[in-house]
């Protein structure tokens, strides 16, 4: 029996199941030419399904989702091509998933450790919420995620991105729990508006992602690291600017007059 399955824009797959297993079998629109490829007999394991999301990963860490293929991904795993059709169907439902495996464990993670700071019985501060959004990725993967340098390039480009895929990216995955860690702001700091605490919680994605980067961009710019993580001098770094967010005037801050020379020159931030 054949089962027709989506690949991408151009390509259809097709399965047969039989005595002997799976085949599957690649149709190109814009060819006659037909390709079987044999394809193991049984389902892949969860296991093989991780080694095939790893590689992903690391192939859309380094080259992007443009720049990665299914091709270099299956080399990277080591394993048919035709297991990533079968299993993923296509490109952008593998880069899809990547986001999903990861983002499930962090947001389970972030998620009880918010209900359990609130129903402790204990009176929450803002640095309790802030220590949640701060924890180190080590910390919330373990042994299971001891490289996250890819994972984080992956997510330092949907953050910022516009293009259709990120932003649905970023509403299904983080925006629900970035929602809830925003009432959290607002349930631990009085004062604070909805507004601002949706940008207080951009801001400090923002600064986490520096806290989390491997580019030791830190240490080109300055004196090594003296003992304490960047995480640790994240949390009253956070605590302070958004307890300044909460305490600012309607009007905001403006700049006193006569404060510096005009130069005639613009100033770019790197």
């Amino acid at each position: 029996m054949w089962i027709d399955r989506p690949v991408d824009c151009h390509q259809r797959v097709r399965v047969r199941h039989g005595l002997t297993g799976p085949a599957t079998e690649f149709h190109n629109g814009s060819s006659e030419m037909t390709s079987t490829l044999a394809i193991a007999s049984a389902p892949a394991t969860a296991s093989t399904k991780d080694v095939i999301l790893d590689a992903a990963e690391r192939v859309f860490g380094r080259s992007g989702f443009a720049g990665g293929s299914m091709r270099e991904i299956s080399t990277e795993a080591d394993v048919a091509q035709a297991l990533l059709h079968y299993h993923f169907k296509c490109k952008d439902t593998l880069y899809r998933e990547v986001f999903r495996r990861r983002s499930t464990v962090i947001v389970e993670y972030r998620r009880a450790k918010l209900r359990e700071l609130f129903e402790s019985g204990a009176a929450p501060t803002l640095e309790d919420v802030l220590a949640i959004v701060a924890t180190p990725l080590l910390a919330i993967f373990g042994n299971a995620g001891q490289d996250t340098r890819y994972y984080l390039q992956m997510v330092g480009e949907v953050t910022v991105a516009t293009d259709e895929r990120s932003v649905e990216i970023m509403s299904t995955f983080y925006d629900p729990i970035g929602k809830e860690i925003v009432a959290a702001f607002m349930r631990v700091l009085a004062g604070l508006s909805e507004e601002r605490a949706n940008w207080a919680y951009l801001f400090a994605i923002g600064a986490r992602l520096q806290a989390h980067a491997h580019n030791h961009r830190a240490a080109r710019l300055g004196p090594k690291n003296t003992g304490r993580s960047p995480h640790e001098l994240l949390v009253p770094f956070l605590a302070a600017g958004i307890r300044a967010l909460a305490n600012l005037p309607d009007g905001g801050v403006r700049a006193k007059s006569g404060s510096g020379r005009r130069t005639g020159r613009t100033r770019t931030s790197a």
